[in-house]
């Protein structure tokens, strides 16, 4: 196996753990900041599927879609505030991702390409979106417990 089909693989992986995790919550839950100050699941979520759809644009060598302007965390625009709909973008932008990297032949994973302030092979691309949903997941699974549920929505 290659580098671009482990990353596939645990992006797959990734993309699988964080939608059951998802699916399982409650509106009111993904809707809602934990303890009021914390980032809301819809939020961080818009983050993850936005930055997947702009590293499947960078694999794809198109322009990915802009990042929201400002310092702030990026929140989801009105039309993804539903569980429904911010499933359904989450969703979108992992398959998006993952068809970029298996347009991919392992030689293109290895090409160099600028990525967190350095030259990196594209297959790290992959990689990072899997590492950041699975961080995001871990948040999920947290406000998940904060509610009395401990199970493990994707064992």
């Amino acid at each position: 196996m290659g580098p671009m089909q482990a990353a596939i693989h645990g992006m797959e992986s990734a993309a699988k753990n964080y939608s059951q995790d998802l699916d399982a919550m409650s509106d009111d839950q993904i809707l809602t900041s934990a303890g009021g100050t914390a980032r809301k699941p819809v939020d961080f979520t818009y983050e993850v599927a936005l930055i997947n759809r702009r590293l499947a644009a960078r694999l794809a060598k198109t322009e990915p879609p802009a990042a929201p302007e400002g310092d702030d965390w990026w929140v989801a625009p009105e039309e993804l505030q539903t569980k429904d709909a911010i499933s359904q973008y989450f969703k979108a932008s992992c398959e998006e991702l993952l068809e970029a990297a298996k347009g991919m032949s392992e030689e293109d994973a290895t090409v160099l390409v600028t990525f967190h302030g350095g030259e990196k092979p594209s297959h790290t691309m992959v990689t990072f979106a899997a590492m950041h949903t699975m961080y995001h997941d871990a948040q999920l699974n947290f406000i998940q417990s904060l509610a009395g549920d401990s199970s493990v929505h994707w064992g």
